[in-house]
């Protein structure tokens, strides 16, 4: 037993488990789930898919030392989740596989702990604000909210996992998170293609629902329903700077933006053709200024495309009557409209605590599915009207502690993660976006990495010459090379 014990703790190279650790950090085994995550929405195991994938990081959890390499099957997971829909019996027939995960994620804390003390760091300046909104999540209703409501499964399950289990995850993965313990010095580049790899899927998973429907898309040439259009643009958006990022270092990877903007055009969210074209429009400007080795190339794709569409228009026009429908019908919005003008109304009737998570009250406007909360569909109204006054202060608080975390990173990859977390809280502004724990979860981990690295710094300068006006000036270190990336 002892042997066993050892052979898992021994994280050198000269473990016997060291080849499956290094292929397990691997693109080919990240390609790989992607692959098998396909094959699962071709056979719409919706279900079986998201517990296959948590079963996996599992696995990985166990045999690896390398939490990050758990990142990618936890968004494949959220991937399979926003796509099944009224589902919560059908999750409970396979519920006995969440023993999986349940020994996993303290097997791997155990096992894989930092045992040099020294080495060990402290949470930082993350924690304070995280434990404040954990706190206001339970004190959201208090003195208004019936006990039933308060104290049913789905409220306490939201108020745990919208707070004290990020906190918790802070904690368990905070010291497993660190150079030299996840197989690459360049772990920039490794979370940027696993944003790439989210991407791809949920286009795969766009094109294979038209091709699923292919028939009744050909007799009526327009956008196909997807109930979860909303949640894969909040994920599209979420990923979508970092595939610019990739693209800097080998131009290739510049497709997928295109792509999966189009594939939320597609997907007929509202919010993600808007939202998400605002997103893709600013990063893509941000990246024809910056990028100058392939800036006549984006300039030249994007014009291509611009006078295709302009070509194309009419077609266009009509693919997009759907989409463009619902964006101009008056009644597309009284269902938001009205929920939000219901959160100034429970905000008055609780302005200390709010009415909380777990208040249903609301249902008749929005009847939400079963074990899921009743959400005001932006997150400023959600605040205020779950949780009132205290709320405003303490996500206050915890959005100005972000800002200042995130604003003093000095680095490339830092600014990518802004953009990752400016396009969640935009998304945020028309679905539940932050408060979905998946989305949560995985912003946090952005952060958390943030936190724990160190990353190539860009020297600015303002160069003002006579005749030639003023410019920006990057250091080399800007953009550093990925090695086999183009010069």
């Amino acid at each position: 037993m002892s042997k066993i014990a050892s052979a898992f703790r021994d994280t050198s190279e000269r473990s016997a488990l060291y080849p499956l650790r290094r292929f397990l950090a691997s693109d080919v085994f990240s390609l790989m789930l992607v692959a098998l995550a396909f094959v699962f929405i071709c056979f719409n195991w919706i279900i079986p898919g998201a517990f296959a994938m948590g079963i996996v990081a599992s696995l990985i959890l166990i045999l690896s030392d390398d939490i990050v390499s758990i990142f990618l099957p936890v968004m494949l997971i959220a991937s399979f989740g926003i796509q099944a829909d009224d589902s919560l019996w059908d999750y409970m027939a396979l519920a006995p596989l969440a023993a999986f995960p349940i020994f996993a994620f303290p097997f791997h804390h155990i096992v894989y702990r930092e045992r040099d003390k020294s080495k060990a760091s402290r949470p930082g300046a993350l924690l304070l604000p995280m434990i404040l909104v954990s706190i206001t999540n339970f004190l959201g209703g208090i003195g208004t909210i019936p006990p039933e409501s308060y104290f049913s499964p789905t409220s306490l399950v939201y108020m745990f996992a919208l707070g004290f289990m990020i906190v918790i995850v802070y904690f368990l993965v905070y010291n497993h998170l660190g150079a030299g313990k996840n197989y690459t010095t360049r772990i920039d580049l490794r979370i940027s293609k696993m944003a790439c790899f989210l991407m791809l899927f949920i286009i795969l998973a766009v094109a294979e629902g038209y091709v699923e429907r292919w028939a009744k898309f050909i007799a009526d040439p327009g956008i196909l329903y997807f109930q979860w259009r909303n949640n894969a643009s909040t994920l599209i958006m979420m990923a979508m700077p970092f595939a610019f990022y990739m693209s800097a270092r080998k131009f290739r990877y510049i497709i997928l933006p295109f792509i999966a903007y189009a594939a939320m055009i597609m997907l007929g969210s509202r919010g993600g053709l808007i939202l998400g074209g605002l997103e893709f429009m600013a990063l893509l400007i941000v990246d024809i200024i910056l990028d100058k080795r392939h800036r006549k190339h984006l300039a030249g794709i994007f014009a291509v495309l611009f006078f295709g569409a302009l070509f194309l228009f009419p077609q266009i026009e009509q693919l997009m009557e759907y989409t463009l429908g619902r964006m101009t019908a008056a009644d597309q919005y009284s269902i938001r409209l009205g929920l939000w003008r219901r959160s100034v109304e429970d905000f008055h009737r609780n302005p200390i605590f709010g009415m909380g998570l777990g208040y249903m009250g609301n249902r008749d406007i929005h009847p939400s599915k079963a074990a899921s909360l009743c959400w005001y569909h932006s997150s400023l109204p959600q605040v205020w009207g779950s949780f009132g006054i205290v709320g405003l202060l303490t996500y206050g608080y915890q959005m100005i502690c972000r800002w200042r975390f995130l604003t003093k990173q000095q680095s490339m990859f830092g600014y990518t993660v802004i953009a990752s977390f400016l396009g969640l809280e935009l998304m945020s502004l028309v679905n539940p976006g932050i408060f979905a724990m998946f989305y949560l979860l995985i912003i946090s981990m952005e952060f958390f990495i943030l936190e724990k690295y160190r990353f190539p710094e860009i020297h600015m300068k303002l160069e003002v010459e006579l005749g030639e006006g003023s410019h920006l000036t990057f250091s080399e270190d800007a953009f550093p090379k990925e090695e086999g990336a183009e010069a």
